[in-house]
């Protein structure tokens, strides 16, 4: 039988999954010609992810593994960007981070 989650994490996890989903919505309605830098996306989706993991793990709640790795990852991404490739648009692979940080908090009721 399943743990259940009380209200503030739920609220604490959809506040995640919505400050995640908003940073793709800010980036497609910025005008074409604005210079937005392209680790922009990566870094603001790792820093949302680790500090939503932080926040409930302070609160003595389960953080689910590929929270910390995609965040982590993200981060690294972002990184990588700015040092050695900043031509690069890593979007994709941080829709499909993203993607999964949500399907595997939906499918195994932990973020």
């Amino acid at each position: 039988m399943a743990n259940r989650k009380s209200a503030k994490e739920l609220r604490a996890e959809r506040i995640t999954w919505f400050a995640l989903v908003a940073i793709f919505v800010v980036s497609s309605i910025i005008p074409e010609d604005t210079v937005i830098p392209n680790a922009l996306t990566p870094m603001a989706a790792g820093i949302v992810l680790i500090i939503s993991g932080i926040y409930q793990y302070a609160q003595k709640w389960r953080v689910h593994f590929v929270t910390w790795i995609a965040g982590t990852l993200m981060l690294v991404m972002a990184g990588y960007n700015i040092v050695n490739r900043p031509d690069l648009d890593l979007s994709f692979a941080v829709i499909i981070l993203v993607a999964i940080v949500i399907a595997m908090g939906i499918f195994t009721n932990e973020t």
